[in-house]
């Protein structure tokens, strides 16, 4: 995959997206927490020792974030966030229509028991 800057094109074209459309398309939900910083940093022209400060975590953390190789709790995120402007939004997608759960979980069970498994 080309690269500008360090981070993949498709990460920088997600951004851009965002940035022009104020919605984010479905790739770019599928990006890891580290990807959308490192993005994010790279965009901002940041290093990586100037976002651990702001954010108040160590630089070898944030590269281990950065490459995936951590899973930062939320609150680590809300800092990271914040330090490049930007807002922390947990959103859940569903991974198939409601519909769709809704008529697999209901074929031949009492609506009483849908949820016993």
């Amino acid at each position: 995959m080309p690269k500008l800057s360090g981070v993949p094109i498709a990460h920088h074209r997600a951004l851009n997206r965002l940035q022009v459309s104020g919605a984010l398309p479905l790739a770019a939900l599928r990006l890891k927490p580290g990807q959308w910083v490192r993005t994010l940093r790279v965009a901002l022209h940041m290093t990586q020792r100037q976002l651990a400060g702001r954010a108040g975590v160590s630089q070898g953390n944030l590269a281990l974030i950065e490459k995936g190789r951590f899973e930062p709790q939320i609150a680590t995120l809300r800092r990271l966030f914040d330090a490049l402007y930007c807002d922390l939004i947990v959103l859940p997608v569903p991974r198939q229509r409601v519909a769709a759960i809704l008529a697999e979980k209901t074929t031949g069970v009492p609506s009483r028991r849908l949820w016993d498994d």
